[in-house]
């Protein structure tokens, strides 16, 4: 196989697995900051007609 071939798949692969690693930590935190919502201050949510 070409080389520059060889390199955009390594390339592609690395953003992939980047991409995933980033949004695990993401998904975590955002669970961790759920917790910590205060539901009595929010306010019902009415639609607008």
């Amino acid at each position: 196989m070409d080389q520059a071939v060889m390199i955009g798949i390594a390339v592609a692969v690395a953003l992939v697995v980047g991409y995933l690693l980033v949004m695990r930590v993401f998904f975590k935190d955002s669970k961790e900051l759920d917790k910590k919502i205060d539901y009595a201050k929010m306010k019902e949510w009415k639609d607008e007609d």
